[in-house]
């Protein structure tokens, strides 16, 4: 039926052993095969005919995402090693790049995992990078040449397995190992390149450093695990020569800050930009784990009236932060930013009134988030680190230990939160759609009542409570008719809340909370949060009690939902550390 549409002379209807068959024309093939997504179907369907191959054998190629395991994997089925016969899946995934006429097709192409080098020390030594290391660059250069449609290049290192769904308009290097010069200088040429991920070594090992050459149509650009002493690349150039530069994120490794070492120098990346005296047109910039100095002159380098999208984790200081760290975060404050923005989207886990000050000049917020997550910590011994004994120095930096012991309350966090509300109601109520409030800062009733006043186009909803009753929902639900998306959280330093949650098993929602939801006041919440617990709202049913004038009640069916379940939900996605 495929074949005859695409090669018989006569497009009619046939017979096939009786029956009548139509061929389907070519638009309606490449229809059916759009709604195939999975990589597996999409190579199944290139395999049953000739048209199918030449229709789906594009998509199949046009995100292509590579992963290198440092061992030998088995197939839980078969038990037989990946790649048993030939090379590993990644190294023979990179053949058939190079080898075939494939790589035309690819957009958008990821390498990602641990890639085991051998020999590290022993070239250190001599100043040579490993034989591996450089042909598995001089491979990715040979297929990126071959990528004529290439837009998106991802490279950074995954340790533990990656669960997140591929990005659509992304392309990587997440290796562990180190992007040399000769992968940038390929991607420097292809003038198709818009969307650029690299993750850098986070190993002191030697390794040549390359002023990186720039990609004039770069739009979205994202540097993660920067260590000054792991031979990072020079990323000013490409910042500067960027024009059409729309979304920075910029992620520091954690060490620096948990090791009090501010190494990190900001000209290092916009000392160039200074010196020309150029603006950013930035959409969005996002910071992670920056310990820096602020020397000044830094708030000029983006066009304040350009950005929509503001991400600071684990940076500049905040409340709650120990003194070690002021010498440096406070200069940030000496600094401050004394240019208006309005923003569309602000997203951070730290709070100081600073950040009042930001939300009192400006106007027109839609999505506010404040992350509710905690940073680790090193473990402590009587007030000195506690390091794993071991023979000799590691080239690699120490993982910090997360702190299990529960942090008291700042009192200073605590007396924020009534200035946030009060800046966001005034300022910002009226465009609000999206709000994450931190989980120590519990609402009273006073405070819910203006909050719903005040934010009457909230979609999403995220906060603490003052009192543990349920009976919250029926409050605040019919003052907000948009609202689809009700989390609320647990208090950090009091289990009243949670221990109500525990007698709330899945029969008691149905029950108790289901007859309420049926009610038209509540027909757009579709999400349901309470503490840990994730509940999804779905359509009404009839039950099979009566009310007691003998009618049958109607409730909404409620099911339990994991937490991986509502990434896509802003408030659950948002409140993580992950930049």
């Amino acid at each position: 039926m495929f074949d005859r549409g695409i090669h018989g002379a006569d497009t009619s209807s046939y017979d096939n052993g009786g029956a009548q068959v139509v061929p389907l024309p070519l638009n309606l093939i490449a229809l059916i095969i759009s709604y195939l997504d999975h990589p597996a179907d999409l190579a199944r369907a290139c395999r049953t005919c000739r048209v199918l191959h030449y229709m789906t054998l594009p998509q199949l190629y046009s995100n292509v995402a590579l992963h290198s395991y440092d061992y030998i994997r088995y197939s839980p089925l078969t038990g037989r090693p990946e790649g048993c016969g030939g090379g590993s899946p990644f190294s023979m995934g990179l053949n058939g790049l190079v080898t075939r006429n494939v790589a035309g097709y690819a957009r958008r192409f990821r390498l990602r995992g641990e890639f085991k080098e051998y020999d590290l020390e022993e070239c250190a030594k001599v100043g040579r990078v490993p034989d591996g290391s450089m042909m598995l660059n001089c491979l990715v250069r040979a297929a990126v040449e071959k990528m004529g449609v290439l837009e998106s290049f991802r490279y950074d290192g995954i340790s533990q397995p990656d669960t997140r769904a591929p990005d659509s308009d992304e392309a990587s290097w997440e290796l562990n190992t180190k992007m040399l010069p000769t992968v940038w200088q390929g991607l420097a040429q292809k003038s198709t390149l818009t969307s650029l991920t690299v993750k850098f070594p986070s190993v002191r090992l030697p390794r040549p450093t390359i002023l990186v050459p720039p990609i004039p149509t770069l739009y979205s650009l994202k540097i993660t695990d920067i260590d000054p002493l792991c031979y990072p690349d020079d990323i000013s150039l490409l910042v500067l020569e960027s024009k059409k530069l729309k979304d920075l994120t910029l992620h520091w490794n954690p060490r620096m800050r948990n090791a009090r070492e501010p190494s990190v120098s900001l000209h290092a990346y916009f000392g160039r930009l200074l010196a020309r005296e150029r603006t950013l047109s930035l959409r969005s910039i996002a910071f992670a784990n920056l310990y820096a100095t602020n020397t000044g002159g830094f708030d000029a380098i983006v066009d304040p009236k350009a950005l929509e999208e503001i991400t600071f984790i684990n940076s500049m200081g905040g409340a709650g932060d120990t003194g070690d760290t002021s010498f440096v975060d406070l200069s940030w404050h000496m600094h401050a930013h004394k240019r208006n923005t309005f923003p569309k989207m602000v997203r951070g886990d730290k709070i100081s009134r600073l950040h009042t000050e930001f939300l009192g000049s400006s106007t027109g917020l839609e999505r506010y988030y404040l992350i509710g997550a905690t940073q680790p910590c090193e473990k402590q011994s009587n007030g000195h680190h506690v390091r794993t004994p071991s023979g000799t120095a590691s080239p690699y930096p120490v993982t910090p230990v997360a702190s299990t012991s529960s942090t008291p309350t700042d009192p200073t966090a605590v007396s924020l939160g009534k200035e946030y509300l009060d800046l966001i109601c005034s300022n910002h109520g009226s465009t609000l759609r999206h709000l994450l409030l931190k989980p120590q800062w519990r609402l009273s009733s006073e405070d819910l009542a203006r909050l719903v006043r005040c934010c009457p186009n909230l979609e999403q909803l995220g906060m603490g409570v003052e009192f543990a009753d349920l009976g919250i929902l029926c409050l605040l639900i019919p003052f907000l008719p948009k609202l689809s998306a009700l989390r609320i959280l647990d208090d950090p330093h009091n289990g009243a809340f949670a221990e109500v949650l525990k007698q709330c098993d899945d029969s008691f929602c149905e029950m108790n909370i289901g007859p309420e939801l049926a009610k038209p006041e509540y027909k757009r919440l579709r999400w349901l949060g309470l503490g840990d617990i994730v509940y999804e709202i779905k359509a009404s049913v009839a039950s099979d009690k009566v009310d007691k004038d003998g009618e049958t009640i109607v409730i909404r069916e409620i099911q339990k939902k994991s937490r991986e379940d509502v990434q896509h939900i802003e408030i659950w996605g948002m409140d993580s550390l992950e930049i």
